[in-house]
């Protein structure tokens, strides 16, 4: 185990090398960074947080200081699978998990295999949960499929993407808008060659049909919460998904974007807090049923 700047740490796991952070005392919270992100979108969330919660926040394979899959196949079910891997290489298991975009997807693909048997709440951020419609379905993982074997196109995206304009451009796409610390966050992954390999390989094998059918079997309650100028996922996917599923609810977030959890940590956290007061009063109270 390597632990080199305080609170990082770098360990082996599922054949894997890892970097995470872990930091706070109390119930333990497991938090899932989205596509093209690393463990450091939660920063801002980490001053509210530490006080009351024992984190545990990964870079996701092929993600920032995380080893990609040798064989570059970063499908959903892989990806929760390496998570349960560390999981259980730390011998730790959260009370609550949260997760951001593409993150929610893989917290929601733990939860119904059965990682996750401690969990009593999950927190879905601007949740990337539905399959993109018709034709862009079979499209878009295609061409990302290309663009991952492309010799020359991550190192032509480090030279361009994070050019300061287009940076902003793409930071501005989300609906959300961040300070100058956020906006160094994803200029420095975007000068990482190995880095937008990951993010490719992950949108090449990613699909969500199969976790759509299974949602309605979710009995962990799911929290959805959408930053209502989000440009990315439309909040009325997650208005939708909470009234078709059992143990699902709406929070709208008020003028916020995509990457909601960077702009206003606060509201983040306070819904983590009321998450898990309500997760300690659910002895009391009845189980999820169908909604008609």
């Amino acid at each position: 185990m390597k632990d080199d700047t305080p609170g990082l740490v770098e360990l082996r796991a599922g054949g894997l090398r890892w970097r995470l952070r872990r930091a706070g005392q109390g119930p333990k919270v497991l938090l899932l960074h989205g596509t093209g992100s690393s463990l450091q979108s939660w920063d801002a969330c980490l001053p509210g947080l530490t006080p009351h919660f024992s984190l545990l926040i990964p870079d996701l394979p092929g993600h920032g200081g995380t080893e990609a899959f040798d064989d570059r196949r970063a499908s959903l079910p892989r990806m929760a699978g390496a998570l349960a891997d560390l999981l259980a290489a730390l011998g730790w298991q959260p009370e609550l998990v949260a997760g951001h975009s593409a993150g929610a997807a893989v917290m929601l693909q733990l939860a119904l295999d059965g990682h996750l048997p401690q969990t009593r709440g999950l927190l879905a951020v601007n949740g990337a949960l539905q399959p993109l419609p018709g034709l862009m379905r079979v499209v878009a993982p295609a061409v990302a499929r290309l663009a991952a074997r492309s010799a020359w196109l991550p190192a032509w995206v480090t030279r361009h993407a994070a050019q300061p304009r287009a940076l902003k451009n793409l930071i501005a796409s989300t609906g959300s808008r961040l300070d100058e610390a956020g906006l160094q966050h994803y200029r420095a992954l975007l000068t990482q060659p190995a880095h937008v390999r990951g993010v490719l390989d992950m949108l090449a094998s990613w699909r969500l049909d199969e976790l759509q059918a299974r949602l309605p079997a979710l009995r962990t309650p799911l929290w959805l919460a959408a930053g209502l100028a989000d440009r990315t996922v439309a909040p009325a996917q997650a208005l939708e998904l909470a009234r078709r599923l059992p143990c699902a609810r709406f929070h709208p977030l008020e003028g916020l974007g995509h990457l909601a959890h960077e702009e206003a940590p606060e509201s983040i956290n306070e819904l983590l807090l009321a998450l898990r007061d309500e997760a300690r009063d659910r002895a009391t109270n009845p189980p999820c049923t169908a909604k008609s």
